[in-house]
């Protein structure tokens, strides 16, 4: 061997020696916080090990008894300068003869071994059951000790002047239209509610969960296939276009241009289709809004405050939300396209027109794609509304800022303007769609993404629906932790019936039954009316208890409830949880019988709200955004319960449910409707053209009739001859 080889095995020998002398060192001041805490944090997976390993158990005695002695290591202890004790560990033969024994077992030990095997998956169900219930207690409540507690909430030992806690007070929605008694600060440690992670957007994640042999191969198959139906010389003729279209698609299906010149951009959570047309642009940009834009949205949410304090509240909001608004890029031609949409939806409805305004002239008119997949669901043909909804998905991914994230800080979309209302109905109904085809998961994630858009306005009611898909995924912990947020409980309105019963339902499937019943009591409180006719009609429960609790007339109450009972069947599917709901709401209806219980002041049941409120939140004492969602959920037994001046009085459009409506002329150029990007008198032009093209069809179709008549008199006549 050379001299320059010994020298560099001397160089690491060396190097070698200096780290194993830095790893005893880091143990010996690492010794006392793990001799102490090994107890404590015990690994969740070491329990499975012990559960089927017989030989497990005497092993570990033998060196955690040792362990207690000391730390691994020769070097002295920092803080006391005492020599610990080294473990002992057992001899070689010692072991031998163990290992010798442990074979020497008889026969019905295999027998053993065998019914070992077959419970091995009942086992592992309960140790990630003993895990998520862990967690869930550990992470998912928060504790008030009198100093802010983990997530940042301030608790009732904090001043007055602070913060403290308003959702214990439970304000109403209609005396502070502009949630003023909200911390706007909190939904930096409310992130966690929402989106953040885009590759959970896509159903395909959620797939390979479930099917775990899906092959990359097959998940590319699907992207390449078409959403709609397209015949071959049309799929030839948009295969010619891409090639004259730069940057279209690229491998992973994800890369569209943004015009000559620009950078291309990279899609968030859709994918382009091999039917879809191949565009040098989008259809819409994402603005970011101003003061002057939060203002003037702000002086037609609150028009009984004051314009300085409104600019200080913006002030605040600025500096930790950006707020966005989608507008068209070519606001030319989406005039054009929204004259034709208006005039084949409203003034003169007819699918056919509405469907080739998509198919050919306007194919990412994204008002268009939502009515025609509607059209499809109606007449039972649900394979193409997929394919529509993410074709009206990609139009916002294209134009969506390359920083975004759904995280309720970064995009929140005021609902005032008409495309930020269009996404969020896509969302809706893609959710929809998501929920028919089976994945859950995926749907809930959509929902964390529809709600951070406008948290605190959820202005089509996500609080009335968001716990239906999260039980039905078993995210138990994400319930219980939103349960102690403010965004829940700073004002009534938000903690709705749902929500209040899936936490009930949630520490049910965890096994706490003692949190089960203080949040039963809490639910009742709240909801005393809903409750009581749960008990009676789903319960099959003692209708005395239920005296004094009627909920007849109260609108509001009753809409709910409706909502919450078309869904009930699919949550409460245990018999062991419709029992501890009957028992404990038979117990609790007793005490209030008894005077036991009180109602809350919000709560109580003589309802004295006003018919008409100053809150553009409400119509007729009932929420706004609960109408939204009974509407578009499209459950017959909810829509029934709609007062039916709501469909009369007022603007019920498929493609915008119950829009804004301006108060002053002051507001009538802020709030957007479909009628702010049509043209007055080209609508009139175009609708009398429509016209003569109409009477023009129906002379030739009488031509063509008088023909036909004539020339089967004929026939008939040179028949008789």
């Amino acid at each position: 061997m050379s001299s320059r080889a010994l020298r560099k095995l001397q160089d690491d020998n060396a190097l070698l020696e200096s780290l194993l002398t830095n790893a005893n060192a880091n143990k010996v001041t690492r010794g006392k916080s793990t001799a102490s805490d090994g107890q404590k944090q015990q690994n969740i997976f070491s329990l499975m090990n012990n559960a089927h390993d017989p030989d497990y158990s005497s092993d570990e005695e033998q060196v955690s008894g040792h362990d207690e002695e000391g730390p691994v290591t020769g070097e002295h202890d920092a803080g006391n300068n005492a020599q610990p004790k080294k473990i002992i560990l057992a001899s070689k033969s010692s072991r031998r003869k163990k290992n010798k024994k442990s074979k020497k077992k008889p026969k019905n030990h295999i027998n053993e071994v065998g019914n070992d095997e077959n419970s091995d998956d009942e086992e592992f169900d309960r140790i990630i059951q003993q895990f998520k219930k862990t967690d869930i207690l550990k992470y998912g409540r928060n504790e008030t000790n009198g100093e802010a507690n983990e997530e940042g909430f301030f608790t009732a030992s904090e001043s007055e002047e602070t913060f403290v806690e308003p959702w214990k007070c439970f304000l109403s929605l209609e005396s502070d239209p502009g949630f003023t008694k909200f911390p706007i600060s909190s939904l930096k440690h409310s992130c966690k509610f929402f989106q953040n992670d885009f590759k959970k957007l896509d159903p395909h994640t959620e797939f390979k969960l479930l099917f775990d042999d899906i092959s990359p191969e097959s998940l590319e198959d699907i992207d390449s296939m078409t959403s709609t139906p397209v015949s071959p010389q049309q799929l030839k003729q948009i295969q010619r276009m891409k090639r004259l279209v730069r940057n279209w698609g690229g491998k992973d299906h994800k890369l569209v241009p943004n015009g000559p010149g620009m950078h291309p951009h990279h899609l968030k959570f859709t994918k382009i289709r091999d039917d879809w047309v191949p565009t040098q642009r989008g259809e819409l940009s994402m603005k970011l809004l101003n003061s002057d834009d939060l203002l003037d949205w702000q002086l037609w949410e609150r028009p009984l405050d004051w314009k300085d304090v409104i600019q200080n509240d913006v002030n605040q909001w600025q500096k930790l939300i950006s707020f966005y608004k989608f507008e068209p890029l070519n606001s030319d031609l989406s005039k054009k396209s929204m004259m034709d949409f208006y005039l084949s939806v409203i003034v003169h409805p007819d699918h056919e027109a509405l469907i080739n305004l998509i198919s050919s002239k306007f194919p990412y008119h994204v008002p268009g794609l939502l009515q025609v997949a509607l059209i499809f669901i109606r007449q039972g043909d649900k394979s193409n509304t997929n394919g529509l909804l993410q074709r009206a998905l990609f139009v916002f991914d294209r134009a969506l800022k390359a920083n975004i994230i759904f995280d309720s800080l970064t995009c929140q979309l005021p609902f005032i303007y008409f495309f930020n209302r269009q996404f969020y109905l896509t969302i809706f109904r893609y959710i929809q769609s998501l929920a028919q085809r089976g994945v859950i998961g995926t749907a809930s994630e959509w929902t964390k993404v529809l709600w951070s858009l406008s948290p605190l306005e959820d202005p089509l009611g996500c609080r009335y629906f968001l716990d239906h898909y999260f039980l039905l995924n078993n995210d138990y912990q994400y319930i219980i932790e939103l349960s102690d947020s403010p965004l829940m409980n700073c004002y009534k309105e938000w903690n709705t019936l749902g929500f209040s019963v899936g936490v009930v339902l949630s520490f049910l499937r965890i096994k706490e039954i003692n949190s089960a019943r203080n949040a039963l009591l809490k639910a009742f409180k709240h909801h005393p009316l809903q409750l009581a006719e749960i008990f009676k009609e789903k319960l099959l429960g003692d209708i005395t208890l239920t005296k004094n609790l009627t909920i007849d007339g109260h609108l509001a109450e009753v809409l709910e409830l409706k909502a919450y009972m078309a869904r009930f069947p699919l949550l409460w599917t245990r018999n062991e949880d419709i029992s501890f709901l009957h028992n404990e709401l038979s117990i609790i209806l007793q005490d209030y019988q008894n005077g036991n219980i009180t109602i809350d002041s919000n709560d109580k049941v003589d309802d004295n709200r006003t018919n008409e409120s100053q809150s553009h939140f409400f119509i007729t004492g009932i929420p706004i955004n609960l109408l939204r969602f009974a509407i578009l959920s499209e459950e017959s037994s909810v829509m029934a319960a709609i007062p039916p001046s709501i469909w009369s009085d007022y603007e019920v459009y498929e493609f915008d449910v119950l829009p804004p409506t301006p108060t002053s002329k002051e507001s009538i150029d802020v709030i957007e409707n479909i009628k702010s990007f049509i043209n007055e008198k080209d609508l009139a032009a175009l609708q009398i053209e429509r016209i003569q093209d109409e009477d023009l069809l129906n002379q030739i179709r009488q031509i063509s009739l008088q023909q036909y008549i004539h020339e089967n008199e004929e026939s008939n006549v040179n028949g008789r001859q």
